[in-house]
């Protein structure tokens, strides 16, 4: 028989696993489900791309005179970037609570080229739920 596979959302999905990323922002003492982790992660690329465009379009097409707005909209473009790795980087840990290791494994791409592969096969590998001590929810 196959074993139940766990997922936060009941239906994880490109909308429901982002609302994770967002809602979950600074947690990173839980669980997220392969699933949740690779639609959130899309879903959340594509919400800080479209919004770091945005951003960028508009600084780029402002006079080189005005200071005050192109210094705003840079500093809500670095806010938007920002936002998008915390949340991308407490996901990672999450994940990899998620497979039973704890959250320091994230500095795996210290190591050039084979941290970022071992990294992304670690995030790859499905759920280990036996034994493990981090809750599913908070």
């Amino acid at each position: 028989m196959k074993e139940q596979v766990w997922n936060e959302s009941f239906h994880p999905g490109i909308i429901s696993s982002t609302k994770l990323y967002f809602q979950d922002l600074f947690v990173g003492a839980k669980r997220m489900s392969r699933k949740d982790f690779w639609w959130g992660f899309l879903g959340m690329t594509i919400v800080a791309g479209i919004v770091m465009g945005i951003l960028g379009f508009v600084i780029t097409k402002m006079p080189i005179t005005d200071f005050y707005w192109s210094s705003i909209v840079g500093v809500a473009l670095a806010i938007a970037f920002g936002y998008y790795i915390i949340s991308v980087f407490t996901a990672i840990i999450r994940r990899l609570h998620d497979r039973k290791m704890h959250g320091w494994w994230v500095l795996l791409p210290i190591i050039p080229f084979l941290g970022d592969i071992a990294l992304l096969v670690l995030l790859c590998l499905p759920q280990k739920d036996f034994g493990n001590s981090w809750p599913k929810n908070i």
